[in-house]
């Protein structure tokens, strides 16, 4: 009994495994698909080997430790927003510096690599005057944009020279 049971078993795993070439066109449109054990069309969903060897998605950006450091510890002295460290992304508040009156600024950095690499981050400066009471468009500012990233840059190099003397 038990062994026509197991006999059994191997036969529809055998089934199972057998491959389905067949096409089907669509009379209508002459679109050709390749039906699916569960699905109208093979090429859609997901199969056994993708759960056994999952693909790695070249879209995700794994993000430099040592920018997102230093993008921190330079970007601490305004209000964080967001911050997404898989993303690589840190979106500040508006900001105003005691010195400077009747301006603030939004600070917004995206850092695009693993590595440390000085085109690794990107800052995007928004800037707004206060005139009669009221904050005017916003415009970017290039130069604070581009001083923030030195900064940055020279932070993160430090921390990377401190890790490797320690």
């Amino acid at each position: 009994m038990i062994k026509n049971l197991v006999l059994m078993l191997n036969f529809i795993i055998l089934l199972g495994c057998s491959s389905n070439d067949s096409i089907v066109s669509n009379p209508i449109t002459g679109e050709k698909k390749t039906p699916g054990i569960f699905s109208k069309d093979s090429s859609k969903g997901i199969s056994l080997s993708d759960i056994l060897e999952p693909r790695t998605s070249s879209s995700s950006i794994n993000v430099n430790g040592y920018l997102w450091r230093a993008s921190l510890n330079i970007l601490s002295v305004a209000p964080l927003i967001s911050t997404d460290a898989l993303g690589g992304t840190i979106i500040t508040d508006w900001y105003v510096n005691e010195n400077i009156k009747n301006k603030r600024v939004k600070i917004m950095a995206y850092i695009n690599t693993s590595e440390l690499r000085s085109d690794g981050i990107n800052i995007k400066v928004h800037v707004q005057k206060l005139k009669n009471g009221v904050w005017t468009e916003t415009y970017t500012d290039d130069q604070l944009a581009s001083k923030i990233e030195d900064n940055i840059l020279n932070e993160a190099r430090t921390y990377r020279i401190n890790s490797l003397n320690n």
